[in-house]
This record gives structure tokens, C-alpha cells and sequence, in this order.
């Protein structure tokens, strides 16, 4: 699938509001290398559209870029690790899990972790669709 499949797809998929920040935020990580497209925080994204973290309309795009059919973005979480100062990917489903189960067992030492809604944070990476999009990939 080409990149102006996807944007096709957006311009059926997704309607007003949503539809001008969803091309924005499209258009501008199609500018990007594909190795900058590997975390994509709230804050850069929000920055990349002129728009705050916090806005309604905002976040109600990211959600329709990772849910509609081709989507250019997929979620997942980081968890820190103060003890190795360094960040863990964690599935949406494992986060989602521990949100559940009030319990987040940490990944590499195996032990529970208190506040850990206050260590895991969203962010965004390209799906392998929209890299092979940009990269000419066209395989997967």
C-alpha cells in the first residue's frame, strides 16, 4: 500500500473535526525517517499539529490514526526504570491489564511496582504499513 493509499483512506475513514489534524499529523511523519518514527510522544505529536496535549480534538485523532483500517499509527506504552535509568516498551494490552488488575509486575526484575500508573506512559510509533509506505516496501 502506498502512502497515498493511506491518505485516501483517512480522507473515507475520518470525518470533521478530526480530519484536517489527522492529515497534518499524517503529512508531517511522512517527512520523517523511519527511525524517527519509532516514539512518538503525546507532546511531540501535539506540537507537530499546533495543538495541546490535552485538546479533545487531538486526542480524538491519535485514537482514529490507530484504530482505522491501514492505520499509520500503532500505541504502546514505556515503563521507566529509575533503578536503570532507561525505558521498557510495554504492550497496550499488558498496561491495560495492570491498569485492571491495580498491578504492574516490573518487567526485568519480576517484582510488584507501587504508582505504577505514574511510571508508564503512551506513546506512538508508525505501523509497519505506513514505513513501508514511505520506504517503498511493499510487502507486508
Amino acid at each position: 500500500m502506498a502512502l497515498e493509499d493511506i491518505k485516501r483512506n483517512i480522507d473515507r475513514d475520518i470525518r470533521e473535526p478530526l480530519l484536517p489534524v489527522c492529515r497534518a499529523l499524517v503529512d508531517r511523519l511522512a517527512t520523517m525517517k523511519p527511525n524517527q518514527l519509532q516514539r512518538l510522544t503525546y507532546i511531540l505529536l501535539a506540537d507537530f499539529v499546533h495543538r495541546r496535549p490535552d485538546d479533545d480534538v487531538f486526542q480524538s485523532a491519535l485514537t482514529a490514526l490507530t484504530s482505522i483500517k491501514h492505520n499509520p499509527l500503532t500505541m504502546y506504552f514505556v515503563f521507566y526504570d529509575a533503578g536503570d535509568d532507561r525505558e521498557i516498551a510495554i504492550s497496550v494490552k499488558e498496561a491495560m491489564q495492570s491498569v485492571d488488575d491495580a498491578c504492574f509486575i516490573h518487567p526485568r526484575t519480576g517484582e510488584e511496582v507501587s504508582d505504577f500508573e505514574r511510571q508508564l506512559k503512551p506513546v506512538f510509533k508508525a505501523s509497519n504499513e505506513f514505513v513501508a509506505a514511505l520506504t517503498g516496501s511493499h510487502d507486508g
